[in-house]
């Protein structure tokens, strides 16, 4: 029995293997076209962005983690039950749900891969200071690995020292000078919260107001409202999206967020969506079981490949869609979230029992 589980397991890392490696490229093809839109200059600009359009591709992968397993999957079945291997095994006493248990193995491994992946691997592409540093934060920004981020628009300067979980500002100057190139007001915030508008909501402030030296000259206050001048743009180079921060620190970003009473529910959909990751490619896996290792009167693998191929799509535009009618509609994250991997799960179950 352990030989026969190592080669099923062999031949479905294998598939696993072929089936990522086409969908990564179809995906960096993808990605590159899209990027050479902007303009190629020379054979090392070509060169530059085909590098930038490969980093895009493992989160790429983990997004279409779902479709990959129920194609690798079917694909492998569906191979042995073409040479009658899975009759042999299944004659000599293998049940379907002894070759289901063991075509789990896999497919759950490579989700916990990828929600490791999910926290270690994939923020680092998007991360750092070179993210801030480009061109498209205008001359008027300089990043510097000890002062943070300085920022300028006519008189007034902006320094973050960091970002906390990619998306908080935090040790924030705020420099106003006048007209005669005196300074005016320093606000010195511990952190602040950006609002999709741009508004920055600064908490535990400091407010120095040199123009009026009386009683009024330190003000401290809990928060404050600062309309920055920071572009849609550079809100979005400075600004990590919620795709792109390591696990734990959404988790600490969405728990933080509803203390604080401000709106979740994008953030708290993307969390849900990445750790339901091996509810659905355990529901995927059932799935290609029921319809690539059970005996048809055609065994043309290209058929089993085609309908494994279109429930993995149809299942990732299904989920989508719950999502995005959660968010507009204000339905509860959670069950948007988990809702349709825990149904995929159940159907499949009920399809393989019917297959038996």
């Amino acid at each position: 029995m352990r030989i026969l589980a190592g080669y099923i397991i062999d031949r479905l890392i294998r598939s696993f293997l072929v089936s990522a490696v086409a969908v990564g490229a179809l995906l960096w093809l993808m990605e590159l076209l899209q990027i050479m839109e902007q303009g190629v200059s020379g054979a090392g600009g070509a060169l530059l962005l085909a590098f930038e359009a490969l980093l895009i591709v493992p989160e790429g992968l983990i997004d279409l983690l779902p479709v990959i397993t129920v194609l690798a999957t079917a694909a492998a079945m569906s191979g042995l039950q073409a040479r009658n291997e899975l009759t042999v095994m299944r004659a000599s006493g293998l049940s379907i749900w002894r070759l289901t248990t063991i075509a789990l193995v896999p497919g759950f491994g490579i989700a916990l891969l990828a929600l490791a992946a999910l926290q270690w691997l994939t923020p680092q592409v998007h991360q750092g200071p070179e993210r801030v540093i480009g061109a498209a934060l205008g001359e008027s920004g300089l990043w510097h690995p000890w002062h943070g981020l300085w920022m300028r628009q006519d008189e007034e300067f902006l320094n973050v020292q960091s970002l906390h979980l990619g998306r908080i500002p935090t040790g924030i100057n705020l420099y106003q000078f006048g007209p005669g190139g005196d300074l005016e007001r320093h606000v010195k915030a511990e952190q602040a919260l950006v609002q999709a508008n741009g508004v920055w909501q600064m908490e535990n402030v400091s407010i120095r107001d040199y123009s009026n030296r009386g009683s009024g000259f330190i003000e401290q206050r809990e928060q404050l409202q600062w309309d920055s001048f920071l572009g849609a743009r550079q809100l979005e180079l400075l600004l990590s999206p919620p795709a792109t921060l390591p696990l734990i620190d959404l988790w600490q970003y969405v728990h933080g967020l509803k203390q604080r009473g401000q709106e979740v529910a994008e953030f708290e959909m993307v969390l849900w969506r990445r750790l339901a990751l091996p509810l659905t490619c355990l529901g995927m896996v059932l799935a290609a079981m029921a319809t690539a290792a059970v005996p048809l009167k055609s065994r043309a693998v290209s058929v089993r490949l085609v309908g494994a191929l279109t429930l993995g799509l149809g299942f990732q535009l299904l989920a989508e869609l719950v999502s995005y009618a959660a968010l507009v509609m204000g339905w509860p994250v959670v069950p948007a979230a988990l809702g349709p991997p825990a149904i995929l799960a159940v159907f499949a179950w009920w399809l393989l029992s019917r297959a038996r």
